[in-house]
Parts: C-alpha cells; sequence; structure tokens
C-alpha cells in the first residue's frame, strides 16, 4: 500500500481509474434519485437526450456514457455526476427552457465537467488516501461510502471556481462546433445576469451561491471568444 501511495503521489493530472469514477458515479447518482424525484415527461426528456447527445458528441470524450435525467425541483440548478449523468431541474427550465441556445450552453456546460473529469479530479485531491484505499480494497467499504457522499455533496455545491471557468470554456468551445454564435453558451449567464443584481428569485440562490460571480463568467467567456484570453495550459484547442 505505501508504495502504491508514494507512486500515485507522483502522478500529475488525474489517476483516479475510469472504473473507479464509474462506481463512485454511481452512488452519486442513485442517492440523488433517491433524493428528487424525475419529472416524467416523455416530449422535454427526449428533447433532452437528443440535445445532450450532440452536445457530448463534439466535447474531449464523445464517447463516454451520458445521461440525462429532469428532476422536479423549484431550485434552479444543473449538475454533472461522473458516471456522466447529468441533471436539470424543472426550476432550471423554467428560466433557460424557452430559449433552446440557452438550455444548450447549461447542458454543455455540465458536459464539460465530464469531459474535463472535473468530478474525478475533485475527488483525487479531497480524499487523497482514502480513495487509494478504496482503489486497492474494492467498491463495498467504507471509502467507497465516503466518496460516494463526498461526491454528492460536490455535484450540489459545485466545483471550485477554475473548474467552473473552465466548464464555461468548454460550453462556448462544444456549441461553436455545433454551428452555434459563437456567444450562444452565455444566453443562461445573460438571463441571470439582471435576477442576480435584482435579488428577484430566491430559487436562484443555491446556483449562484455554487458558481463565480455571473458577471465574471461573462467576462471570461467573452475574452476568450475575443481571443484576449488563451484557455488554460491542460486544455486542448
Amino acid at each position: 500500500m505505501p508504495a502504491l501511495a508514494l507512486l500515485l503521489a507522483g502522478c500529475s493530472g488525474v489517476w483516479v481509474p475510469e472504473k473507479i469514477e464509474n462506481r463512485v458515479g454511481e452512488l452519486t447518482t442513485r442517492a440523488v434519485l433517491e433524493q428528487m424525484p424525475l419529472h416524467k415527461d416523455p416530449a422535454w426528456q427526449t428533447y433532452l437526450e437528443k440535445l445532450g447527445g450532440k452536445i457530448a458528441a463534439v466535447s474531449e470524450r464523445p464517447a463516454y456514457h451520458y445521461r440525462y435525467y429532469i428532476v422536479e425541483s423549484s431550485t434552479v440548478n444543473a449538475f454533472a455526476v461522473p458516471d456522466g449523468s447529468v441533471f436539470v431541474t424543472t426550476g432550471l427550465l423554467k428560466y433557460a427552457g424557452q430559449d433552446p441556445a440557452a438550455l444548450a450552453g447549461v447542458l454543455a456546460h455540465e458536459i464539460g465537467h465530464i469531459a474535463r473529469r472535473h468530478g474525478a479530479e475533485t475527488l483525487q485531491a479531497k480524499l487523497g488516501y482514502g480513495l487509494i484505499t478504496f482503489i486497492v480494497f474494492g467498491f463495498e467499504n467504507s471509502a467507497a461510502k465516503q466518496a460516494g457522499a463526498m461526491s454528492t455533496q460536490i455535484m450540489e455545491l459545485g466545483y471550485g471556481r477554475e473548474m467552473e471557468l473552465e466548464a464555461d470554456l468548454c460550453s462556448a468551445r462544444y456549441l461553436v462546433r455545433l454551428g452555434y454564435p459563437p456567444d450562444a453558451s452565455l444566453k443562461f449567464l445573460r438571463i441571470l445576469l439582471p435576477l442576480q443584481k435584482g435579488g428577484e428569485d430566491l430559487a436562484l440562490a443555491k446556483y449562484l451561491r455554487s458558481h463565480p460571480q455571473t458577471g465574471e463568467r461573462i467576462s471570461y467567456v467573452e475574452s476568450y471568444l475575443a481571443g484576449s484570453l488563451k484557455p488554460p495550459g491542460n486544455m486542448p484547442k
């Protein structure tokens, strides 16, 4: 065990095996579905799956097993789980559901988290040696439960600032690849901006707390689209 720990500690980037990423994600998805009922609307479900499928196909992980869920909640939120699950609340559809580009931007942001393995990277950073125990001794021990519980918390609270901004860049890139206008990924953020300033809807509070300031996110993507901002070094062109 110590030798493995030292070996993995010396690795750069995400060293969590995809098998572990999937298992932790499965535990997280199961927990979310136990807490939040599915929104049973076949038309919306089909639309979300088709739109998500198109976006995922132009991401860095096009062959990954993505799944899309609409859940009943007045809270405005969308989040991605490491096993490829993307959750969108009915509260978010209230704001993004009427504009195809706005919803596409939200989905592309969440797919970006999965494609860039932000969930695995965050778990790796937070669990450290406990995650190594999980890898060595299997899936059904206390480390697995700890990883699943932490993953659920991460999904609800959002990733760190750098990962959220990177997912915003992913959203912009994916939509451009699909032929959307360059600023299409900003549609939802521009819907949020006046609401954030006016404090009009408490249902938005959780989403806003889990992401960088909306104005900062808009400026960041605008700078990238204008060519004045280089993407992070580990991000493919």
